[in-house]
């Protein structure tokens, strides 16, 4: 063997030792990532922002993994063990259905959608926001961060003509606010760490049957505009010196807003647990990705709908270079899950709405 030849097969091994060890680090972090909501916020805060790194950590995997593929391919086929022993975490993330387009009647369509104040600023977005509500053709339909001023009353009456039943509860500048075809017997408020979030729960009649909505806004990150734009550089630019110092201080603030998010999951899971001889459905704005203890704990009773029937990430989260599922449907086991989808079309506001097809079993 010529020396020439020694030296590239020597460069080569110490490459393949080098991506080994990038690869056996990434692999931790997306065990991490992946089941850190099996853990308790108040007492490991720091898995609530490594829980929303999850994405991006699966994609360096894969990545990891095709090289594998070209240089080493017995190594590709032991990579596919990560993705295994991570197969739960990945299939909540990025689930794969085969989905029903064709529904009979006996199904009901369910929408939750946060409008953003119906983005009052923007007469653009604004329209659009109304004419998907208006067009959707949902039997229920939970809006988050629905205000309206007083004096906009009778336009929104009109708006929502479509539904016969409708109710209205503002927490504190936040409001949420049901539309639904079917007769409304009783409401409950579940208040949540703060004044303007919160839960509230319904009974509605459905022919002979009576079922619970729930719909819900658990606690902000409280991300302002600064945050985002200062995010925005992190992702472009990070190599810049104060990246890490950044990186620390936005992670903290999403932390400290897991604790809320999980004490309010705990107070609404007590809930949950009387009405569980009762179909359920719960919409909402989380705050926070299907691999979080918030979303783990509430489908500790009930199933996600999207992860059930709907396909890729499901991005609800769209602005500031932040992209994440944060709105969620959830339902008892009473239900059947024909479909789900996001409608990343509809770009009226900071967030998509998600739409879910449900069927009583």
């Amino acid at each position: 063997m010529s020396a020439s030849s020694h030296n590239h097969h020597g460069i080569g091994s110490l490459f393949c030792l080098i991506l080994l060890c990038i690869h056996i680090g990434i692999f931790l972090l997306l065990c991490i990532s992946g089941y850190g909501c099996l853990f308790h916020p108040d007492r490991h805060p720091w898995l609530v922002s490594a829980g929303l790194a999850f994405g991006p950590v699966l994609l360096a995997y894969c990545l990891c993994s095709l090289l594998w593929l070209f240089l080493r391919p017995r190594r590709f086929l032991s990579s596919l063990a990560g993705i295994l022993v991570c197969g739960m975490p990945v299939r909540t993330y990025f689930p794969l259905n085969i989905t029903q387009d064709d529904m009979d009647a006996s199904h009901i369509k369910v929408v939750s959608y946060n409008v953003n104040d119906f983005s009052k600023n923007d007469a653009l977005r604004r329209a659009e926001i109304f004419d998907f509500i208006h067009s959707c053709d949902a039997d229920i339909v939970c809006l988050q961060e629905a205000n309206y001023l007083p004096s906009e009353r009778r336009m929104m009456d009109s708006i929502m003509s479509p539904w016969a039943y409708r109710d209205t509860t503002m927490f504190y500048f936040n409001t949420l606010s049901l539309y639904t075809h079917l007769p409304i017997l009783d409401k409950c408020i579940v208040h949540g760490p703060d004044s303007p979030h919160g839960a509230v729960i319904y009974r509605l009649k459905k022919d002979g049957d009576t079922i619970v909505v729930i719909n819900c806004h658990f606690f902000s990150n409280s991300i302002s505009g600064d945050d985002k734009a200062m995010f925005k550089d992190v992702v472009k630019q990070p190599a810049r010196e104060e990246t890490k110092s950044n990186i620390h201080y936005l992670a903290r603030k999403i932390d400290e807003a897991g604790i809320s998010r999980a004490h309010q999951a705990d107070a609404l899971l007590e809930y949950l647990h009387l009405f569980s001889h009762q179909p359920v459905i719960l919409c909402g704005d989380f705050n926070d990705s299907p691999l979080s203890y918030v979303h783990r704990c509430l489908t500790s009773v009930l199933n996600d709908s999207y992860t059930r029937g709907g396909n890729g990430p499901g991005i609800s989260y769209h602005e500031a270079g932040m992209y994440f599922r944060i709105d969620h449907i959830l339902c008892s086991p009473h239900w059947d899950v024909l479909k789900s989808k996001v409608r990343s079309d509809i770009k009226g506001s900071d967030h998509y709405p998600i739409c879910s097809w449900l069927m009583l079993k």
